[in-house]
């Protein structure tokens, strides 16, 4: 169907717009791609020193807030550890030999030679079941003697355990100082109810051994009771003391959770964003928490990179600086040799386009809608100037949509392409038509062609198309069939339009299709 002369056409097309204009993008091209290639490596080398030296930096953090936690964890430990020994030998000798005078006499020297032997015991006392105090390390009792009010003294009240608890800080009616409780419950032999045996921690234990680690305002070190009560908390707050972290989400989503971990959170949701590595001790309710400021631990990184950044800057921009004048001196020397062929190029260009969209489908390579409208309306006013019959076969993909949506769009289209390579090689005379008018629909025109003629054209589209075998799961036959509407005959002045004829091809087809499509109906 097509012509010799078009494809010759484009040839000479082609050859005439080689030269000088492919010769320049070659050469611009070139040059571009090769800038850019370059600045793709660079910056993809730089990003990669980057975000290599952010993962050394973040591990270095990591690994220092854990050792960190380590040895908080360990010094906690190793304080509660001394504290429950001394509880239990007391305890001990309490139960051996009981609180008479003489013993009391006996236990506050006893109580005495721990103290000086133990700096961070501020005191250790004994009190009786009613909360009085019957003992202490101190040589003289103090002026109110009931400390049946003392939280440690309900709690061992309240709970028959024998094991050492740990209570909230307090400030020491003693020796008025802020120091941790670490208490047991003492029984009488039947066991009830006995008293309470104290050992009071100094606070300024921790904080003498928390401030011997360098930190950042910043950053945070805090020892914590299982309840997220706060034991101390460096740099040192005395506010901070006996406050609670249970509502944050680090202490809900992560330190609750976990026996230990690290991990990246705001504590009070804010914009400060801190690495924070947490441990809970093995044998005590009592979890010791690091956290260190992103911001602070990446300084050093944060000045590496800016400076990467902007050397890369200054070097992307050199790169492109000069690529650009470069470019620009290749444009300069082709410019005038463009210039001559420039309008050529255009008007070819131009008559390409326009016969191209005045004549041919792009998918299929057949004729267009608005080829075929032209040719039906010439040959209608020379079949009623001559009063000779004409056939239009208007043909349509079964379950084309089914097609596309089993094996895809782009299937779809070469399924079409064959299909129109398939008309296009029909043995058709000259002033025959095959189209593509629309979406899956094909038509055909057939000039001075009689029913026998036209039908025997359908039939052999019919074949031609049955013959290809095209798979086609979603239809009943199983492979790609058409349905065909054919109508034949001499059009009437002033009855007919070319569009009725299609109208009457279009219905010969609805019929095709509704009495079970893979079919030829004629109108």
């Amino acid at each position: 169907m097509r012509k010799t002369s078009l494809i010759s056409l484009c040839r000479k097309k082609n050859q005439n717009t080689a030269g000088p204009r492919q010769h320049r993008f070659s050469l611009t091209a070139e040059l571009g791609a090769s800038s850019l290639l370059l600045i793709v490596v660079l910056i993809a080398l730089n990003a990669w020193h980057i975000w290599h030296t952010y993962q050394q930096a973040l591990e270095r953090s990591q690994s220092s807030t854990l050792n960190l936690t380590q040895a908080l964890s360990q010094h906690a430990s190793d304080t509660f550890m001394q504290a429950e020994t001394t509880l239990e030998e007391l305890a001990g000798q309490i139960s051996r030999f009981g609180l008479g005078q003489d013993q009391l006499l006996r236990l506050h020297q006893v109580f005495q030679e721990k103290t000086r032997s133990l700096p961070q015991i501020n005191a250790i006392s004994v009190f009786d079941a009613q909360g009085k105090i019957l003992v202490t390390a101190t040589d003289r009792l103090p002026e109110n003697q009931d400390f049946a009010d003392r939280d440690y003294f309900r709690f061992h009240r309240d709970h028959p355990e024998l094991t050492p608890h740990i209570g909230k800080v307090i400030t020491s009616r003693l020796s008025g100082k802020l120091i941790l409780p670490i208490s047991r419950r003492l029984n009488h032999p039947d066991g009830s109810f006995a008293g309470v045996l104290l050992e009071s921690v100094m606070l300024n234990h921790f904080r003498n051994f928390y401030t011997k680690f360098v930190i950042t305002d910043d950053s945070t070190l805090m020892l914590l009771l299982n309840n997220g009560t706060v034991l101390y908390r460096q740099p040192y707050d005395e506010k901070t003391i006996g406050t609670s972290i249970a509502d944050t989400a680090l202490f809900k989503e992560d330190i609750n959770q976990n026996v230990s971990g690290l991990v990246t959170r705001s504590i009070n949701n804010n914009r400060q964003w801190n690495l924070y590595s947490y441990r809970h001790l093995k044998n005590f309710p009592v979890i010791v928490t690091t956290g260190l400021s992103l911001d602070q631990s990446l300084v050093d990184w944060r000045k590496d990179a800016i400076s990467h950044v902007i050397m890369t800057m200054i070097f992307v921009g050199m790169i492109t600086l000069v690529s650009l004048l470069l470019m620009r001196q290749v444009r300069a020397r082709m410019q005038a040799e463009i210039e001559l062929i420039h309008a050529q190029q255009e008007l070819r260009k131009l008559n390409r386009s326009l016969e191209k969209l005045a004549r041919s489908d792009g998918l299929t390579g057949l004729y267009n809608r608005r080829h075929f409208d032209l040719s039906l309306a010439y040959e209608f006013k020379r079949s009623l100037q001559l009063q000779q019959t004409m056939g239009i076969i208007l043909l349509d993909v079964d379950y084309f949509k089914q097609f596309n949506d089993i094996y895809g769009h782009v299937a779809g289209d070469e399924c079409l392409k064959l299909i129109g390579k398939t008309l296009l090689n029909l043995p058709v005379r000259q002033r025959d038509l095959v189209a593509r008018y629309g979406g899956e629909e094909f038509i055909v025109l057939l000039p001075a062609t009689d029913e026998a003629g036209t039908r025997a054209v359908a039939e052999r589209i019919y074949q031609e198309i049955q013959a290809l075998h095209i798979l086609h799961r979603g239809s009943p036959t199983g492979i790609l069939t058409l349905s065909i509407g054919v109508f034949v005959g001499q059009p009437v002045a002033e009855q007919d339009t070319p569009s009725k004829l299609i109208v009457k091809a279009d219905a010969a087809l609805y019929q095709a299709k509704r009495q079970g499509r893979n079919q030829i109906c004629m109108a």
